[in-house]
């Protein structure tokens, strides 16, 4: 955790370092996740996500270790190599492996789009390409290891999916590779509330102060929800007659001469 974010010592002008890093905001989080007990931050924000298709990602159960690549540089034959953000690994038993490639976005766009070359370049079709071809080998992570599912999945600070970019991504896919892909998504905010859930019911010290760390920092940055506002009654101790009682209003009766005038007006006026 860089908690000179946390601080504010980073300048905002750009003049050390820009705090629109995506770079920096990936390390902080994921970062921080690797140390933390799955249940407490990753698997729930896994959960978060969904696909264009509306699929939910499916986290594995029995899980028996974590794999962690930052920044890999997949390449493979046929295929315009990328950079991807993290690379998360969840093994189970028989030495299976779920795959996570992470695309994480804070106030950028994607770095390429689709061009005339026979292979995906959009960087999301790029990165669901080299996904399809990735191995446990490659990622230096164990040749005995078996991929059981490959997931791509979008983080961005957008409250809603950005439906027309992933579209247009699985588009250029489906239409260089004859076949259909997916793509999930999630947001850096939903983060926030999974986060003060389990801080009520975290005994350990250590984790207390990482996920503490990780709320920080997402605050900072307003990757956060708003909520709405309290009644004014949960913050001060506003006197009785000042508060007004629950009530519903109900429309006076018009006395019947007046809605026999005013019908006859309306009817001589037309």
């Amino acid at each position: 955790m860089t908690i000179a974010e946390i601080r504010g010592k980073i300048s905002q002008t750009g003049q050390n370092l820009s705090e629109r890093m995506e770079d920096l905001l990936t390390s902080d989080i994921f970062g921080c996740m690797r140390y933390l007990p799955l249940q407490r931050a990753l698997v729930p924000f896994l959960q978060t996500a969904r696909s264009l298709h509306g699929n939910i990602v499916l986290i594995p159960g029995g899980i028996l270790r974590t794999y962690w690549s930052f920044w890999p540089w997949l390449e493979s034959p046929g295929r315009i190599p990328c950079e991807p953000d993290v690379i998360v690994g969840l093994e189970t038993e028989e030495s299976h492996v779920h795959l996570m490639l992470v695309e994480a976005k804070y106030y950028s766009g994607l770095s390429s789009e689709e061009d005339e070359r026979a292979e995906p370049n959009d960087q999301l079709a790029r990165e669901l390409d080299n996904l399809d071809a990735l191995s446990c080998a490659a990622l230096g992570w164990g040749t005995h290891l078996r991929i059981a599912s490959r997931v791509l999945l979008l983080v961005t600070q957008d409250m809603g999916m950005p439906r027309k970019l992933v579209a247009q991504s699985l588009a250029e896919y489906q239409r260089k590779r004859s076949k259909q892909g997916d793509i999930y998504w999630t947001s850096w905010r939903f983060l926030q509330s999974i986060l003060e859930k389990n801080l009520k019911q975290e005994n350990s010290p250590q984790d207390v102060a990482v996920m503490e760390d990780i709320l920080q920092l997402l605050l900072r940055k307003g990757l956060s929800v708003f909520r709405g506002i309290d009644p004014i009654t949960t913050r001060f101790g506003v006197p009785q007659f000042y508060v007004m009682p629950e009530r519903a209003y109900a429309w006076p009766m018009v006395p019947a001469q007046i809605r026999v005038s005013f019908r006859y007006e309306v009817k001589e006026n037309g």
